[in-house]
Formats: structure tokens, C-alpha cells, sequence
């Protein structure tokens, strides 16, 4: 089967910051898109409703065709679909018709209401879709495909869900450089080991050692992934979302939501089994 990546667009520019970088994944893969927009009901999601008034306004027919001439300016084999529905309800039906390897969305530049929005949009796809997200800040123009990568770890081990595995083939062909970051806010012994060893059982990210790990002492969980990415100079940030996070008001507090709030590069969401 041809690996499928599905992009959410509401034809902003941050959307296109997703569309660019998921295009360039598709084509390492020989895969294919598939461009989705949602019509959010005011009533059932009025926050997100809120922001993407302006785009509520224009008909489908023309969003439809708007995305028709975009797709067929791509690459890859692209198809459009454009749905009026709640967020999870069109998530659900358009992994099991596709069966994406992951869902994408652009990331606005930063302000209150927005990073609001990138948590609203990302519980409702990691916790009805199940499936690994990949948000694309709207700043982020490397044309280069991630090869400095790092995979943010607690003290807890884990297992991968069975979508977050399906991405092997992709991390094969990429081949990337990978550092596994752990952060202790205190002091107390290290227990750095527990996520590397978790992360070398996932298979996905090739040959680890102890060479691997980037531990970061004092720092709050967040400050100190976003530090150790910029001192490795990593193009993409790999984050865990477990399924006891998935509770709502927790998602919005957990350190995952505020990574994809707050990173400057691309950060790709895992959703594991414990």
C-alpha cells in the first residue's frame, strides 16, 4: 500500500509551512497526500470556530477548489476532501479510509488565543485518531529533511502504539542522527537509562547508546528539551503523548502541549500504549 500522509488545511500560511514539509516526507517514500479541511461547527467548537472565522465565510465549492489547484501543483499524488463536521468525528473517519502513516498541521506564529488552538486541534487527533501528529511551525522554511533529531524521554518507560511503530519505514529511509534529551528539574539520581532504554526497544531510531543520551539537570521539563534542541541544532523534536495525558484539561498542562506551543522547529507526537 502507498503511504499516505494527511495534512490539515484551512489554506493559511502556517497550513502551508505543514503541506511543504509533509510533501517532502511523501516524496522519500514514493507516498501520497491528502489534503483535508474541516468546517468547524460554531456551536460544537466555538473557540476554534473563533479564530478561523475568515475562512468560514468562503463556500466549500471554492475552499474545494482552491485545494484542487494546490494539490495538482504537487509533487505527489494529492486528493482534497473538505468536510463539515466536529474535529474527532472527520479525524476518525479520515484515518480509517486512508490509514495515514501521520496527520499534519501548521502551527501560527504565537499568541494566546492560537497556542490554544494548536492543543484543541491536537487532543481531539492523538485521542480519537490515535495517530502520530506532526505540527510545522509557520516560521520554518529548511528545506532540508530531518536529520538531527531528538526524542524527549521521563523517568517512566514506554511502549509505542501500533500507528507510532508504523513509522519505521519512514525513520529508515531518513536516517536520522538521534539524541535521546532527559530532564531532571532536581537533584536525586539519574534516571536517564529508563527512557533510553525505552526508545532503543521502539526500534525505530537505528543504533543507540549511551553516546546518545543529553541530560539536562535544574531545568523545568520544557525549558530543558527546548534547550537541549537547540544546542544539538535538532530539525525535529519527537514527543511522547501517553493516554493518561489525554483527559482534557491535563493535555493543555502536560509538557507535550506546551512543546508544541513553544518549539521553533517541528515536533512530531507519539501516542504510546503506557
Amino acid at each position: 500500500m502507498q503511504p499516505t500522509f494527511v495534512v490539515m488545511t484551512d489554506l493559511s500560511r502556517s497550513a502551508e509551512a505543514a503541506l511543504t514539509y509533509t510533501t517532502r516526507l511523501a516524496q522519500r517514500l514514493d507516498g501520497r497526500l491528502v489534503l483535508l479541511h474541516v468546517f468547524l461547527d460554531p456551536v460544537l467548537e466555538p473557540e476554534i470556530s473563533m479564530v478561523a472565522a475568515p475562512i468560514l465565510v468562503a463556500s466549500r465549492q471554492e475552499i474545494m477548489t482552491n485545494m484542487v489547484q494546490r494539490a495538482s501543483t504537487l509533487p505527489v499524488p494529492a486528493d482534497t476532501e473538505v468536510v463539515v463536521d466536529v474535529l474527532s468525528t472527520a479525524l476518525a473517519n479520515v484515518v480509517q479510509q486512508h490509514h495515514p502513516l501521520l496527520l499534519a498541521l501548521g502551527r501560527e506564529e504565537p499568541d494566546n488565543v492560537l497556542d490554544r488552538l494548536v492543543g484543541n486541534r491536537a487532543l481531539p487527533i492523538l485521542q480519537d485518531a490515535h495517530h502520530p501528529l506532526l505540527v510545522v511551525p509557520e516560521s520554518w522554511h529548511d528545506t532540508e529533511l530531518p536529520q538531527r533529531i531528538v526524542v524527549a524521554t521521563d523517568a517512566h518507560p514506554f511502549t509505542l502504539s501500533a500507528p507510532s511503530l508504523e513509522l519505521e519505514e519512514l525513520f529508515k529511509a531518513l536516517q536520522p542522527t538521534t539524541t535521546v534529551v532527559h530532564v531532571t528539574s532536581g537533584s536525586g539520581p539519574s534516571q536517564a537509562e529508563v527512557g533510553l532504554a525505552s526508545v532503543q526497544r521502539t526500534g525505530l531510531f537505528g543504533s543507540l547508546s549511551s553516546n546518545s543520551l543529553y541530560e539536562v539537570c535544574e531545568e523545568a521539563p520544557a525549558d530543558g528539551i527546548l534547550h537541549a534542541a537547540s544546542e544539538l541544532q535538532a530539525q525535529l523534536i519527537v514527543m511522547l503523548a501517553r493516554p493518561h495525558t489525554f483527559l482534557g484539561g491535563l493535555f493543555h498542562r502536560s509538557i507535550t502541549a506546551q512543546i508544541l506551543r513553544r518549539s521553533p522547529v517541528p515536533v512530531l507526537v507519539l501516542p504510546t500504549n503506557k
